[in-house]
């Protein structure tokens, strides 16, 4: 088609799909005339797409249903643009470049926090700002609310709001000139998320550093509980209780090879290497316990990282030490993947480029749905 090719000046420019029907008058047309033709071809477009979408269940529904049997209905995910850093760092998908405070490195305006109903294959959007984005759902113990990084249309930076699972109660939690992201729920009924309100930039580039902060469900009594140099991403709480999370490991090492696992307590004591610090290489990133076993998925981002945590789903049994290099498997072939879930013992949602897909042990995968833009964080809402 016309406009497909890369050369493309932008998104707005590429081919989007073929006009089934044109019509030419050679009169101006009344108001009510307008409006009816609209409204039958507005018809014609919502059989089209309800005709799709009982394709799509029926091709899928065993698939559904095994994902039913896991013990869930739906899944949230967020859906939006890739940042823009121009290295495509890992870690640089939030603020504004330390050399020019009017280039900001998050991804282009547009954004939806949704959910699909695995019996129904509707899809509603909880939250849908096309000025705005949407980032790091993540659900409540009781599977009764959704915690998400939120930057409103017409701003820039990232905060923390919660919303419902049937899309009411939105609220905002945290607020100010910073990047609240990628946030988690504790057993205590805090919050503990990355910001930058620690005021640290990397120190061999132009994007912000965002460290281990924590404060209460209302968003009070903020405080950092890191003393990271560099970003840290990801927190999961492990079944012990204790904080898994990536950390940058810079000073007095090699600054762009040791990425890895650590952890410690939830009031930011007894820090301590969990996996892979003895040994350099990729960005272990993305990690949680798998649940009824000892072993926790991640990605392994290759090299230094990829944009958005791209790589290998991988698993570790951490049982044999922190640097064994056997105790890692790696799920996938290929470094393509973000944001492992896992739905059960040997299963993952996964996300790669606009899908929302299923993993099994093997690394086969199948799609349960697939977005218009960049799919994030695909999560059941299942009480945990």
């Amino acid at each position: 088609g016309i406009g497909d090719s890369a050369g493309a000046p932008g998104t707005g420019a590429r081919f989007r799909g073929y006009l089934d029907e044109l019509t030419l008058w050679n009169r101006a047309l009344e108001a009510d005339q307008i409006t009816t033709h609209w409204a039958r071809r507005a018809e014609v477009l919502r059989k089209l797409e309800l005709d799709e979408r009982k394709r799509e269940m029926a091709e899928r529904a065993g698939l559904f249903a095994r994902l039913r049997a896991c013990g869930f209905e739906e899944i949230v995910f967020a859906e939006r643009g890739a940042g823009r850093d121009p290295a495509g760092h890992y870690y640089a998908n939030f603020g504004y470049s330390c050399t020019d405070p009017d280039y900001w490195i998050h991804g282009p305006d547009g954004g939806t926090l949704s959910k699909l109903n695995l019996r129904t294959g509707e899809v509603t959007a909880l939250v849908d700002d096309p000025r705005g984005a949407v980032r790091d759902p993540q659900v409540h113990y009781d599977a009764q609310r959704i915690l998400f990084s939120y930057r409103k249309g017409g701003t820039h930076h990232y905060n923390l709001y919660e919303i419902n699972v049937d899309g009411s109660g939105l609220r905002q939690i945290t607020d100010g000139p910073w990047d609240d992201v990628e946030p988690a729920y504790l057993p205590d009924g805090d919050l503990v998320f990355c910001s930058t309100r620690c005021k640290r930039y990397i120190g061999c580039w132009l994007a912000p550093s965002a460290v281990l902060h924590r404060c209460d469900a209302a968003g009070g009594n903020i405080r950092m509980i890191s003393s990271g140099s560099f970003t840290e991403n990801t927190p999961a709480v492990l079944p012990d209780g204790r904080l898994l999370y990536t950390r940058w490991e810079y000073v007095n090492r090699d600054p762009v090879v040791f990425h890895h696992l650590w952890t410690f307590n939830t009031d930011g004591s007894g820090q301590m290497v969990y996996f892979g610090n003895m040994h350099p290489g990729g960005v272990f990133i993305d990690a949680r316990p798998i649940p009824g076993t000892q072993r926790v998925v991640l990605i392994h981002s290759p090299g230094h990282g990829r944009n958005e945590h791209a790589g290998y789903v991988a698993t570790v049994a951490q049982q044999s030490g922190p640097d064994l290099k056997s105790a890692m498997r790696l799920v996938s072939a290929a470094p393509e993947f973000r944001d492992p879930y896992p739905v059960s013992e040997e299963a993952f949602l996964v996300a790669r480029g606009s899908e929302i897909l299923l993993m099994n042990a093997e690394g086969e995968t199948e799609v349960v749905y697939t977005v218009a833009d960049m799919v994030h964080e695909p999560r059941p809402i299942v009480p945990r």
